[in-house]
This record gives structure tokens, sequence and C-alpha cells, in this order.
């Protein structure tokens, strides 16, 4: 039986089936008014509680099989507009409708409105550090889709003044977005007084430590300044959880099944590596991701198979223990790191149970594009139990934060500011490789490889192994595009091997026989897009631009973002 806060999941429901409301009136619009109004309300630490819980529903769920659709490591069937650069400045909507801001004027509609109520400090500063932290989580979303932003510290209304200001710097909005956060880490109670799901204070540090390393970097390599100070904070976040010592990479000893089981689990609430879960029980919140992973209409691209390391941790074109490329993709795949293989769809991974328990395997990859587009056929979240297979009702929990991606947010800033030593290694990225049976990353990497991704720019040997490892373990997890963006690395779009798949032998052909049917090219490659075989990288993709309408309405917001004038 999970643990888990049943008001917390019962509000996440309600919010998965609706809108989530887009200011308090329209939510207490909801109650009779003799009931409830905003002169009751105010009345008590349940009414704050209440509210604050309101927002648990921002949080991501099952994200499914195309959360790294858009980047270089996924291809989808349908090629992605923003990749392929057809996106035009939206009349309306794009993320800055009323409906938009919503979250954010319903935070300020409670800052402005909890000092009313007469109680315990801590207890009414706990529910004003849950609604700070969710008021976070929505600029950090705003400051990555558009830059710079207005912040609000008030809710508005269709009167006020401050609807028609200009937008504030990115560095401006970053400082708020700290304060709140802070604020959570100080007044939010520790993970162990909370049940799975809530808020607690690791889980604010985690997304600290999320926040600056993005804004660090973002700062960094857009040349904006200022990088360092902000690579300290995400390093100091993530340093606090590393030593406070709650957390650990999660693994039973089983080298070859561990990586694709963290993520079938039925209950998170113990595992070692998660921080917060997003909890799923049956009749109450379910979720979908076994049967959309079935017929993902994606796949892994060729560009990030090739980012695996052989087994003796070196890449394949400096490993002499590999020579050429295995004819059949399973024979490959034993070769590799094993997260590949506990990754991607492979006779060594059950894909069904029977139902007496007996296991189903396929024996070559998957060519159908319903399923998979790449033969690359993505299997986190993937379960082999028939339970789990029922159209929208899966009760296996996600992570909404894991420890696997804060010991990479630690040593990407340690790296960044010149910091990072065999200790900090060993600590992060090779307590993740051993739980995979993978040889250690020394801090002198002690090779040159060729196939190193093209950023645009050069990096030290440690850093780019770095981001290999964030890469190979948080695939799909839905970080590949904000981490594309922040490294100003667009050009990793413009690989020809971004959009293709598997590598093509005659004997993996002739093990298809007639049922192959799909277009190859020249060097054996899978086509995904016959029509569309290059890509051409424009810096304007980093931002989104403000739509018309509120250009219009507001001239203040103008000029636009870079490139969407």
């Amino acid at each position: 039986m999970k643990r888990l806060n049943h008001l917390h999941i019962l509000a996440v429901a309600a919010l998965c089936a609706s809108p989530l409301f887009v200011s308090c009136s329209d939510m207490l619009d909801l109650y009779p008014e003799s009931s409830v109004s905003d002169e009751n309300f105010w009345k008590n630490e349940q009414d704050l509680e209440l509210f604050a819980n309101g927002f648990y529903g921002i949080l991501p769920g099952a994200q499914g099989p195309g959360a790294d659709d858009q980047s270089d490591c996924y291809v989808n069937e349908k090629p992605n507009t923003w990749l392929f650069n057809l996106e035009v400045v939206p009349t309306s909507g794009g993320g800055w409708s009323s409906g938009d801001w919503g979250n954010i004027r319903s935070a300020n509609y409670f800052m402005t409105r909890y000092s009313r109520v007469q109680g315990d400090e801590n207890n009414i500063n706990r529910q004003v550090a849950v609604v700070r932290f969710f008021r976070a989580w929505e600029y950090f979303y705003k400051v990555r889709r558009f830059g710079d932003v207005p912040w609000y510290e008030t809710d508005l209304n269709t009167n006020s003044e401050e609807l028609y200001k200009g937008r504030d710097d990115r560095k401006v909005v970053y400082g708020h977005i700290l304060e709140d956060l802070d604020f959570a880490i100080e007044h939010l109670p520790d993970a162990s007084g909370v049940e799975a799901g809530a808020l607690h204070r690791q889980a604010a540090l985690a997304f600290k430590s999320r926040v600056c390393l993005y804004e660090a970097s973002y700062r960094k390599y857009h040349g904006l300044g200022d990088a360092d100070e902000v690579f300290r904070e995400a390093a100091d976040a993530a340093n606090t959880l590393i030593t406070e010592g709650r957390y650990s990479v999660w693994s039973t000893g089983d080298t070859e099944r561990d990586y694709y089981n963290l993520f079938i689990q039925e209950d998170l609430s113990g595992n070692s590596e998660c921080i917060m879960p997003r909890v799923y029980e049956a009749e109450l919140l379910m979720q979908n991701n076994t049967r959309q992973m079935e017929e993902s209409y994606t796949g892994m691209s060729r560009a990030m198979f090739e980012q695996y390391l052989c087994a003796d941790g070196l890449p394949t074109a400096v490993s002499p223990d590999y020579g050429s490329e295995a004819p059949m993709l399973s024979d490959e795949l034993m070769r590799r790191d094993p997260r590949l293989r506990q990754s991607i769809d492979n006779p060594t991974l059950p894909y069904k149970l029977s139902g007496d328990g007996t296991p189903t395997y396929n024996a070559v990859p998957s060519l159908d594009t319903k399923y998979c587009t790449t033969g690359y056929h993505v299997m986190k979240w993937h379960s082999p139990d028939p339970e789990q297979w029922n159209i929208g009702l899966s009760t296996l929990d996600v992570f909404i934060f894991r420890y696997a991606e804060v010991l990479l947010n630690y040593a990407e800033a340690k790296a960044e500011l010149g910091e990072c030593d065999q200790e900090v290694l060993n600590l992060t990225v090779n307590a993740l490789r051993n739980r995979v049976g993978m040889p250690p990353l020394s801090v002198e990497v002690g090779y040159t490889d060729p196939n190193w991704p093209d950023y645009g720019y050069d990096l030290s040997p440690l850093l780019y192994e770095i981001r290999r490892e964030r890469a190979v373990e948080l695939l799909g997890e839905g970080f590949r595009w904000d981490d594309i963006v922040r490294w100003a690395a667009g050009r990793l779009i413009e690989n020809p091997k971004s959009m293709l798949g598997m590598w093509v032998s005659d004997e993996m052909r002739a093990a298809y026989g007639d049922s192959f049917g799909r277009t190859v090219n020249a060097d054996g490659f899978l086509v995904v897009y016959p029509d569309n075989e290059t890509r051409t990288w424009d810096d304007k993709l980093y931002l989104h631009p403000i739509p018309i309408d509120q250009t219009t309405l507001n001239p203040n917001l103008l000029p636009n973002n870079p490139g969407w004038e």
C-alpha cells in the first residue's frame, strides 16, 4: 500500500481533469456565494492549506514518450515544426495569454491575503512556502520560454496599470525566483515530515539546483555575464542534498536490470533515489505511460545512440576493443554502456508478460512508425506487467525530482567553476555508473573523442563527458531541450544523424525478410523524413516570441525577442 497524502492526490486528480484555476475568484465561484467568498475564506490555517494544495496540479506527471521529441535525441513521426524553423509569431496564445499567467496571479492573490489568517506562524509560513515554490516554478517556465518577462507580486485586474509595464530583465526575475525558493527551503518541512507527493525542503533544494544551473549556463553561453555566482548557487544547493546523506543512487546490485527497473516501480516513496514522486493510485489518479510507450510514434535518434560509450568506458572511436559495429543490434548492445540496452527494446528486455507471468520478447526492433520511428524503441517507463497496459489505468509512480539529476547538476556546476576533482566525480557521475557496472570517469579524461558533439565551441574533455553522462542518464526525462538552450547548443540539431534511425546491416535486413519496408540511406541508416534531410539552426529559436495581440495591447513589451521582430 502506498503511503500518500490523499488530499494532495485528490487535488491533482481534480486539476488534471480540468484547467487549473486562473484566479482565486474563479476558484471561489465553484462554491455557493453564501458559503464561500473572499470575505469569509481567509479565516484559518486550513483555508491556506486548501488554497496551497490547489497548485499541485502544476507539477508534471507521466510525460510519455514525447518528453524529449524537441531535441537531437528523438525523432518523432511528424517533423517538429520548431526544430525545422517553421513557426511564426502567433497572433494570440503562445504561452502569454491570460490563462498562461493565471497560476502566477493565483499565487499573488494568496500572497496579498494570507496575512489575514491568525494562527501558528510556522504553519502559516509552511503554506506560504508552498505557494512561493509554485510561483518560482511558474516564473522559471516563463523565463525559459521568453527570457525577459514582467515580474508581478500582486494579483492584477483589468484596470491595473501594471498590466502595461514592460518586461523586467531576466536577471531581475531570477533574483525574485531565488528569493521565493530560499523562503521555501527555509520554511518547508523536512522530507521525513511529509507524506509521499507533498512538497518538502529537499525538493525545493533540488529545484533550486536545477534553476540555478540553467540560469548560470544561459548567462555563460549566451554572453550575459555574472554566471559564476549562479553556478555557485547551483553547486551549493546540490551539495547540501549530497552531504545530508538522505538520498543515494538506487541499486539492488543487478547491473543488468536496475536502471530499467528504476522507472517501472509501483511505489517510489521508499526509493532512495526519489526526492519527490508523483503518486498514482487506482481510481484516484492514474497515468498512461506503458500504453503510450508501446505506441510511441517516436524513437531514439542515431545521434543519441552514438553517444553511449563502450562497455570499457571509452567512446567507440577510441576503444581498442570496439572495431566496428556489430551486424545485429542485439549484439551491438552487449558491447555498450548497459543503460543503452536497458533503455531501448531488445531481446534481453521482456516486452509483455502473459497471464501466467511468462515473458515475451521482441527478436528484432519494431519498424512500424506507429510503435517506433527509428528502430531504437525507448523502454523507460514501459512495464511488461499487463495490469499497467490498460489505457489510462497505470498506477506506477513517476519522479518529479530524482537524485541522479542533482548529482549531475553538481558535477556540471563544479566543472564549470573549475572545481570538479576526482572526489566530486566519484560522488556523482561514477555513483551513477556504478549502478550499471560501467568503468569510472577520471578527472583526467585521457582521450579525445573525434565524435564529441559539435556545440559550436570547444569544451574541456571533462565537460564533454559530463554532458554525455547527462544525456545518457536523463534520456527521455524532458531535460534535453532545456540543456540545448542553456548551452547555446542549437547546432546539435544540424547533425544529420539527429533525424536518422538505426543502422541496418545485411544480416538485419535478412532477419526481417519481406516485412522490412523502410527506407535507408547510402550509409545504411533508417530515414525518418525522406523529404527533409537537413535542418539549419536559427538562434531566434532559443526563445519564443510574444504574440501579436499582446504587443499590440502593450507596446511596452517590445522589442520582441531577437529574430522575431
